[in-house]
Order: structure tokens, then sequence, then C-alpha cells
């Protein structure tokens, strides 16, 4: 492995790599769509007031953060002394 490739490995932390990330991420879409689920099901049954139309809309937004954070963002860019490519 050449000097460059081990700097950018080193700067993504291990749950942001390959391929960890992915499996991270399929946990969260999973876990999504399990939360949306149930929401529908409380939903359907006139349980839970207010909560399960939070959870419709809270579930999926935690999980494309998650796979943002995993899959897309750029750690490179926040390090310290550097400036952030473009």
């Amino acid at each position: 492995m050449d000097p460059e490739e081990e700097a950018q490995l080193s700067s993504r932390p291990w749950s942001a790599r390959r391929p960890q990330s992915l499996l991270f991420s399929l946990i969260f879409i999973a876990l999504a769509v399990a939360l949306v689920w149930q929401a529908f099901d409380y939903i359907g049954r006139g349980l839970g007031g207010v909560v399960p139309y939070l959870i419709v809309v809270g579930g999926p937004a935690i999980a494309a953060y998650y796979v943002w954070y995993f899959n897309i963002r750029d750690f490179d860019a926040e390090q310290p002394g550097q400036t952030p490519s473009t």
C-alpha cells in the first residue's frame, strides 16, 4: 500500500471504511423500514397520537443521515491544517 492510500485510510474512521460502512448502512435502512412499518401499524390501530407520525418522518431521516455519514461524507476535507477539496 502506498503512503497516499495509507494516509487516506487513516483519516477515515473504522466504521466508515468498506465493508463496514455497507453493513452499517444496511442495518440503518432495515431499522428505518421497521420503524415506519411499526408506525403505520400504530396509525392503523389508532394508537400513539402524534408519535407514529413523527416516526414515519424521523426513521427515514435518521437512516439517510447515517447512510450519508458512512458512505458519502468526505472525512479528508475535515482534517485540521488542510483545505477542503472542491
